[in-house]
């Protein structure tokens, strides 16, 4: 069955992409970048074991680190120091230095590196932003064009098109909260004495350019909804 023969009620045709096209030049664009990200982040987690991160009980362990730089410096003079404090071996120096000198030195680079994260995350809801607007500008387009004598053809795709919209609109409605994303960390976050990289920008710097951009997304959906 053709393309124009098809219903209004079938899913969208699908078609592969073509060698050479667009889409597929795309897809392995994105691939390399993809890889490298993953070759990083396997790097990256050769270099110190881990724990696991437990949202249960992050607040109190941030809570008791605290303590750390006013409890530990003391402690390594006292048990470094004192032979009866040597005598009791309660406390490991070794650890509690290391302790201290990944807050200082190891720290940073982290926050760092959340900040990019967070800055990875809003490109790629930006270029899906951007895209998004042009594809409901294609819809209004289609949606009119498809009730001309020759429009047949494009009738599954605005189907398609309009049950996506409604979907994701109906997702909306159906929702009782709308979740605070967490801000990137700032150098104001950074242990007292801390060397290295430092985070960048604050956050409020990158929003300009996607507010405009939310701004044409909102109207093109308004226009492709609008009875």
């Amino acid at each position: 069955m053709s393309v124009k023969d098809a219903s209004p009620s079938l899913s969208t045709p699908t078609t592969p992409p073509t060698p050479d096209g667009p889409a597929s030049s795309a897809a392995k664009a994105v691939e390399l970048i993809a890889q490298q990200y993953r070759d990083a982040i396997a790097a990256l987690q050769e270099i110190m074991p881990l724990l696991k991160y437990d949202s249960r009980q992050t607040r109190r362990i941030a809570a008791s680190a605290k303590f750390a730089p006013g409890l530990i410096e003391p402690t390594i003079a006292m048990v470094t120091s004192s032979s009866l404090a040597k005598e009791r071996n309660l406390f490991n120096v070794y650890d509690g230095e290391f302790a201290l000198e990944l807050r200082s030195q190891v720290m940073p680079l982290f926050l760092q590196l959340a900040s990019i994260a967070a800055d990875g995350l809003f490109t790629i809801d930006s270029k899906a932003a951007i895209s998004s607007v042009q594809a409901l500008q294609t819809q209004k387009w289609a949606q009119h064009a498809s009730k001309q004598p020759d429009g047949a053809e494009l009738h599954p795709y605005v189907g398609e098109m309009d049950r996506s919209v409604k979907k994701v609109l109906n997702r909306r409605k159906g929702s009782t909260s709308v979740p605070t994303p967490t801000p990137a960390p700032t150098p104001s976050e950074l242990p007292p004495g801390a060397k290295g990289l430092m985070a960048p920008r604050p956050a409020a710097a990158k929003t300009a350019e996607p507010e405009s951009v939310a701004d044409l997304f909102d109207k093109a959906l308004d226009d492709v909804t609008k009875k």
